[in-house]
């Protein structure tokens, strides 16, 4: 939608009002319906500084501080609908009881607005497509077929699992990534402290040389000047930038792909992102060819759990690949998402019929390797740190003890 300035004259007077439109002739017709007087002109307009603000909050309201699933929560409760049912409990009850025991905000208002839906006539599936963009597609999928086969107690069941599974496999990878980046924190922090504590006492005697001092000497006394001056400015700037990286990773679809791009090409970082998702999504698509539903539609749905966009771009391609015929392995293989042992592990499935018991092979391959860098995590990322800080060490050993030796030297030459 565009927006157009229309412009006005009614008895005498100008006036001017903003409307939206897809293009200028609908705007003239919608603005003549309007009836406000004689219309004068219709020009385009940027979006009104109201409008930009709305979308501004919506947006901050939807992608940023919008309600989030409780993964412990959400699994537990499910669980416990299953066993309810299997009991023998009616499904609105069996709803309404864990709706009202549980803690977790999200988790009860779904669990009831499910109870009262169903007591309207709804179905369960007809519940969760309401609270989709929470419980993912999954949920919907898991569900629907239950409903349809009549074994909904299996499908809950089997739901708890694939979530499970993904919420270990979301606490490794951030356990995994929580190391290096605390350690880089403190390495900044304890520079900093380094820098505003024991440079100040050495600079004056280094002014006092009126001399060219040393490159480290002029970078230390630099980047004291920058923190003890301007402090609180790169404090903030900081800030902002951490947000606004923040913001538009949540909000632009072109921005988060250039960072998930950039972080898969970081050392460490790509390989605990990469078969981190890649157990995730080849587990997720075992687990959902397992309970009946066709390939297609377990890809589209094994697609929405994958966070980094460039992975997921992958997997729409292959998507795409299969719906023009092609194979599953084929297109696999085009796109590169998987090495050649997993490769080999789902060509063999596909060939023999048992696809979703080589995706689940394939997807334990991918779990092995991404446990083997979390164990091994400290010893990878050791040499890092130390030669991290050792520069930083020898920045200020240099940097303080270079003017001193030179000026130790000529004092011995005026002797």
């Amino acid at each position: 939608m565009k927006y157009y300035k229309i412009t006005f004259f009614y008895k005498g007077k100008q006036a001017e009002t903003i409307i939206k439109a897809l293009n200028k002739s609908e705007a003239i017709i919608d603005a003549k319906k309007l009836k406000k007087g004689l219309l004068v002109k219709v020009e385009e307009v940027p979006m009104p500084f109201e409008e930009r603000l709305k979308v501004f909050k919506d947006i901050v309201k939807t992608k940023v501080l919008r309600k989030k699933l409780n993964y412990p929560s959400y699994i537990s409760s499910i669980r416990q609908l299953a066993v309810l049912i299997k009991a023998g409990i009616s499904l609105k009850d069996a709803l309404e009881d864990i709706g009202n025991n549980t803690k977790d905000p999200l988790v009860k208002e779904l669990f009831l607005y499910a109870a009262d839906a169903i007591d309207s006539g709804k179905s369960l599936t007809d519940a969760f497509a309401e609270y989709e963009e929470y419980v993912g597609g999954i949920s919907l999928a898991m569900v629907r077929l239950g409903e349809q086969t009549g074994d909904l107690v299996m499908a809950l069941e089997s739901l708890a699992d694939i979530y499970e599974n993904m919420y270990e496999n979301r606490r490794k990878m951030v356990k995994a990534l929580r190391y290096p980046i605390i350690t880089l924190v403190a390495i900044a922090v304890a520079f900093v402290f380094l820098i505003l504590l024991v440079v100040p006492k050495f600079k004056a005697m280094f002014e006092q040389l009126h001399a060219q001092l040393p490159l480290p000497t002029r970078i230390l006394l630099g980047i004291e000047k920058i923190l003890t001056e301007y402090g609180l400015y790169v404090l903030i700037g900081f800030i902002v930038t951490v947000v606004l990286i923040i913001f538009f990773y949540k909000t632009s679809i072109s921005f988060k792909r250039k960072v998930d791009a950039l972080l898969l090409k970081t050392y460490l970082i790509n390989k605990i992102i990469e078969y981190a998702s890649l157990h995730r999504f080849l587990l997720t698509l075992a687990s959902l060819l397992r309970s009946g539903i066709p390939l297609l539609d377990a890809l589209k749905i094994s697609e929405g759990i994958i966070s980094n966009e460039v992975i997921k771009d992958k997997i729409k391609h292959i998507i795409k690949g299969i719906n023009q015929g092609r194979s599953f392995t084929e297109m696999l293989k085009e796109v590169d998402l998987v090495n050649f042992v997993a490769l080999r592990m789902i060509s063999a499935g596909e060939e023999s019929g048992e696809l979703d018991v080589m995706l689940q092979n394939a997807a334990k391959y991918y779990e092995d390797r991404f446990q083997d860098i979390i164990d091994n995590m400290q010893a990878s990322i050791e040499p890092i740190m130390l030669t991290i800080i050792g520069g930083l060490v020898l920045l200020i050993a240099l940097g303080i003890f270079l003017p001193m030796w030179d000026l130790a030297n000529a004092a011995r030459n005026i002797g």
